[in-house]
């Protein structure tokens, strides 16, 4: 891996250089930074102990995203960071986390790094950093298993699980191909994803004011979470078993052949097959939803004890940052890289391509399957950390407050 890349290409040239425009997007990128730092500091977010915790958060970043690329694990993981400044340092410190994360991944020669793919990615990096912090805002890191405010995260809940729905049975049914060269198709997809969007806003609108329209120590409010705790782990489990063990999963292109059957060796794994792991549908279904009903058994009888439900709107928090990060990635991917970034997703678009969709559907596919599932655990790892810290560790931050069990 080299710098070339970070060189203007000549006229005729496509690699290794970045073109023109691509250049003044990534001047607006740093400026972008800039314009950040100068929000952060007049809000007073950008504290002593917050400018000594963002390098921190960007090598913790940095490093994971690393080893998860390297993997290619069907995930990213690299905004771990990210997310744990947001929380505690406010939105602004969180999105400059975030850019610069990339940026300086950009150009470092590890997996990953020395290419133009972090660097093209920092916007989404950055507006994962505004929404942790807007969600820490909203408390879903000091929620106590009676707070009131559980029914807007259960309705938001509810909303999401509909619209993911009613898309399934689009897919399943009369399917969203979009035909790049037949403007009906396009207008034929867009107006049914509006109309998806449209039925989880009115499904979370009636649930916020008839089921989950809860007020203050109202004894349902510890039942709800605890069953959205437990069909949340099932979902999130059944998912990532479905990313790892399908057919067209994780295990299934670890064979340590590469395309020009080369060895291809994978770190710590080398050139094992992992192929078998693999499991054939429907087979893999049913052991997905058997490990699924198991964890979520047990989810639910860890959230009846003690404070655990309040990880529920942690879950919403992540799912949600998700979906925006996908909507953000998915034109990126698909117009500046074609939809191939090197990492352990391009296995899941090529999955989509081979469907029929074209290069932006498969990629914005990939993303709605990925995002939500690794902000989810992005934030729950946050969660676990903030756990750890001390009080007063934590109220060292500019908003370290917003993490505190009140």
């Amino acid at each position: 891996m080299d710098l070339k890349w970070l060189q203007i290409c000549a006229e005729g040239q496509t690699t290794p250089c970045v073109a023109p425009i691509q250049v003044w997007y990534l001047v607006a990128l740093i400026v972008g930074a800039v314009f950040l730092a100068i929000i952060g500091r007049r809000s007073r977010d950008f504290t002593t102990a917050v400018l000594t915790l963002m390098p921190v958060a960007i090598a913790i970043n940095i490093a994971v995203g690393s080893i998860v690329y390297a993997l290619r694990l069907p995930v990213y993981l690299d905004s771990i960071g990210t997310v744990l400044v947001g929380a505690l340092a406010g939105p602004w410190a969180g999105a400059l986390t975030g850019i610069l994360s990339n940026l300086i991944w950009s150009i470092l020669p590890i997996p990953g790094g020395a290419s133009p793919v972090a660097a093209f990615f920092a916007p989404v990096a950055g507006v994962i950093g505004l929404m942790a912090g807007f969600w820490a805002s909203r408390g879903v890191f000091q929620f106590r298993s009676d707070d009131a405010r559980a029914g807007g995260f259960l309705s938001l809940a509810a909303g999401f699980a509909a619209a993911a729905v009613l898309l399934q049975i689009v897919q399943a049914t009369i399917g969203l191909k979009i035909d790049e060269a037949d403007t009906t198709s396009q207008v034929r997809v867009v107006a049914i994803a509006l109309v998806i969007i449209v039925v989880g806003v009115v499904v979370a609108w009636i649930t916020g004011r008839t089921a989950f329209d809860l007020k203050a120590s109202d004894p349902r409010i510890r039942s709800y979470l605890i069953g959205a705790t437990a069909i949340a782990a099932f979902a999130i489990v059944f998912g990532l078993f479905r990313l790892l063990f399908s057919p067209s999963g994780y295990f299934s292109g670890i064979d340590g052949v590469a395309d020009d059957g080369s060895p291809d060796p994978l770190p710590i794994i080398g050139t094992i097959s992992l192929t078998g792991l693999a499991l054939p549908d429907p087979a893999a279904i049913i052991v997905g939803l058997l490990v699924a009903l198991l964890v979520g058994f047990l989810a639910f009888t860890w959230a009846s004890r003690g404070e655990h439900a309040r990880l529920f709107p942690v879950w919403v928090g992540g799912a949600t940052t998700g979906v925006v990060a996908a909507i953000i990635s998915a034109p990126i991917a698909a117009g500046v890289f074609g939809g191939v970034t090197g990492g352990g997703t391009d296995a899941l678009v090529a999955v989509f391509r081979s469907l029929g969709l074209d290069v932006l559907p498969a990629a914005l596919a990939q993303g709605l399957t990925v995002d939500p599932l690794d902000k989810t655990i992005s934030f729950t790892v946050v969660f676990l950390i903030l756990g750890a810290l001390p009080v007063t560790v934590r109220t060292m931050y500019s908003r370290g407050e917003a993490t505190v069990v009140e």
